[in-house]
Formats: C-alpha cells, sequence, structure tokens
C-alpha cells in the first residue's frame, strides 16, 4: 500500500533548516568535501524530489519525507526521514550522498556513494554507470511519477485509518511505473530462476533481493539481504522510486 503528496515550499525549508544541527548531516559534507571542493548553502540548491508518503511494509506503516537535492553539478544528496505506525519516538534519519565524475575508461560516469546514518562515521562505496543505464531509468521517471498515487488530503499515518483502507485511495501492487519486482505484491521466489529483466537498474535490484530472500529461506526484515538491496538501490541510475525503496528497506536493522 501506498499513497502521499509532495512536500510544500514551508516543509521543504524546515527540513533543510534542520540540517545545521545533525552532526550526520556534517560529517557527510565534511566527508564529500575531502573528495570533491563545494560549498553547501541552503539558498543555492536545487531540489530534484520532495515527497511525503506513506508506505506499508508487512503490516507496519512507515511514515516518510524525502529530499533530493542538487548541491552543484556533480554533488547531489538524499535525505529520509521517517517514522512507523505513527509513533514519532521511533522516528530515525539518514542521508546519502553521490559524488559524479566522468569515468576515467570514457564510458559513462564513476559515482562514490557516501552513507551517513549516525552521528559517528560516514562509509562509502563506487559504482560505475553508463550513459545508456542512466538514459533508462530517466525514461521511466515520468510513469512512475504519473502512476504514483498522490492525494492532496494526504497526512503522515493516512494508512493507519481503516476508512482510508476501506476507500482505496491508496495503490497496490508492484510500484508505480511498471515495476516487474519491486513491491510487497511482486517478484518472489521466481526471481531466482526467471529470465524476465526488470524495467531498470532499481527493479532488478529488487529481483536480486526477492532471490535472496527465497535462497536464504528468510522474510523482512532480514540485515544481510535488506542492506544489499539499500546499497544496490544507491548504485543504481535515479528512479522516481529510490524514495520509496530505500525508505522501506535501508537500516532497518
Amino acid at each position: 500500500m501506498l499513497v502521499g503528496n509532495y512536500l510544500e515550499q514551508a516543509e521543504i525549508k524546515e527540513l533543510v533548516a534542520s540540517f545545521e544541527g545533525k552532526l550526520k548531516f556534517q560529517n557527510l559534507i565534511r566527508e564529500m568535501q575531502y573528495h570533491e571542493g563545494f560549498v553547501f548553502a541552503e539558498n543555492t540548491i536545487e531540489m530534484i524530489q520532495a515527497m511525503k508518503f506513506d508506505v506499508v511494509k508487512n503490516e507496519a506503516v512507515i511514515s516518510a519525507k524525502v529530499l533530493y537535492f542538487k548541491v552543484s553539478e556533480n554533488v547531489k544528496i538524499r535525505y529520509i526521514i521517517r517514522h512507523v505506525n505513527g509513533d514519532k519516538e521511533t522516528t530515525n534519519d539518514f542521508f546519502i550522498g553521490e559524488l559524479t565524475r566522468p569515468s576515467e575508461e570514457g564510458d559513462g560516469f564513476t559515482i562514490t556513494h557516501f552513507k551517513s546514518r549516525n552521528d559517528t562515521f560516514v562509509s562509502s562505496f563506487e559504482s560505475h554507470l553508463s550513459e545508456e543505464a542512466i538514459a533508462l531509468g530517466a525514461e521511466g521517471d515520468k510513469k512512475s511519477e504519473e502512476e504514483f498515487p498522490f492525494d492532496e488530503h494526504y497526512y503522515p499515518g493516512m494508512l493507519l485509518n481503516d476508512e482510508v483502507r476501506a476507500e482505496k485511495k491508496w495503490y497496490q501492487g508492484c510500484l508505480p511505473g511498471g515495476y516487474i519486482w519491486c513491491g510487497d505484491d511482486c517478484g518472489g521466489s521466481a526471481s531466482c530462476t526467471s529470465s524476465v529483466k526488470g524495467v531498470n537498474g532499481l527493479d532488478n535490484c529488487c529481483k536480486a533481493h526477492d532471490c535472496c530472500y527465497s535462497k536464504n529461506k528468510v522474510s523482512y526484515p532480514n540485515c544481510y539481504c535488506d542492506q544489499r538491496l539499500c546499497d544496490c538501490s544507491q548504485a543504481a541510475p535515479f528512479a522516481f522510486n529510490k524514495a520509496i525503496v530505500e525508505t522501506a528497506m535501508c537500516f532497518v536493522c
């Protein structure tokens, strides 16, 4: 189940203003600046995605706000803050940074991914993306956004309301945009043997995740399989649905 809306400008400003007091954000910026010279300024960032939504995972309703923004031409940051079942005491947040450079081989780009989930350290890894893979990811984004169940009356915890569920003004099934493997009612054990590829890199990450569950005979949450999906999602080209997958699956242990 999934429902949400765009963040209002006041909500965006409030979230960005909160970064200054977060040590995990300061650590992320410091680590990224070690690799690339840039200056973070609230008034110059370019917002790429700003959403709020409820997503159901194993009967738990996760309410999230997500920002994805450009700091400079090759520096982007995603921020996710979430809580579970309307309980603000479960609130946790994390930052994911991306530093993109042309590949030394001349084919596509090398991306350094940074993860800052606590106040003590920032981890990183590198991936390579071809221009073809990036184009494929962008191709399906319009459809994903068009099919997303936007509700102008959305509020955090909306899917905890039985009346809302009864009215079925939410989305259920594979994730919007023609996804085959991403979504609570998608995929399964067939992922290990099926030759059917996902619609993009993110969908293929979900396929591998389903197979991981099946091979290891585990279910959600599972630290090993879920974090592998989180890392795979970060390395995949940008997709509208990344925010949903990372909200549900990243750092759940």
